[in-house]
């Protein structure tokens, strides 16, 4: 059904449609720098005063570290994209990459209560697509317009998102 990105043809693919988070983007990386900030005070103000607890140098490492680590794991949300292309939808989590054919994309759907469009595949199956969100606003709005003309340039019956609510 889909092929991870790695080692694939996609990785020379040059993608009509390629979109990232805005908003999310700069929420993240605030909130990995208030992370930082936080365990590096915290690291700082545990060794002032009695606490009745001995903490020392390698704790307070350990603090900072543990922030770090923290805001690292929260940097992983900088890699959600979504591209679209000749050799189909790419979409990046997180995690990983995963590229799905024209031949697997039955439709775009962007369901009212929902904060992420879907790309619906066979068998009533779908992908959230993290990378266009309500949000955003009309920067969200206007991906997904574009996602829409690039879907349907490669694959007509997928974009009208009518004839996929009815499949």
């Amino acid at each position: 059904m889909s092929a991870p990105l790695a080692g694939s043809d996609a990785e020379d693919t040059t993608w009509d449609f390629d979109h990232r988070p805005l908003k999310m983007r700069k929420v993240v990386v605030a909130l990995a720098v208030l992370t930082v900030i936080v365990h590096v005070i915290w690291a700082v103000i545990l060794v002032k005063g009695d606490t009745g607890v001995t903490i020392g140098a390698a704790d307070q490492f350990a603090f900072v570290v543990i922030g770090f680590i923290v805001a690292g794991v929260l940097l992983t949300l900088l890699r959600i994209r979504v591209r679209a292309g000749a050799a189909g939808v790419e979409v990046t989590g997180p995690l990983r990459s995963r590229v799905w054919d024209w031949a697997d994309v039955v439709g775009l759907t962007f369901p009212r209560s929902s904060y992420f469009p879907r790309l619906e595949l066979p068998a009533y199956e779908h992908v959230g697509l993290w990378a266009i969100q309500t949000f955003d606003g009309a920067e969200g709005v206007s991906a997904m317009a574009r996602l829409r003309e690039v879907v349907g340039s490669y694959k007509p019956s997928a974009a009208d998102p009518e004839s996929v609510a009815d499949r």
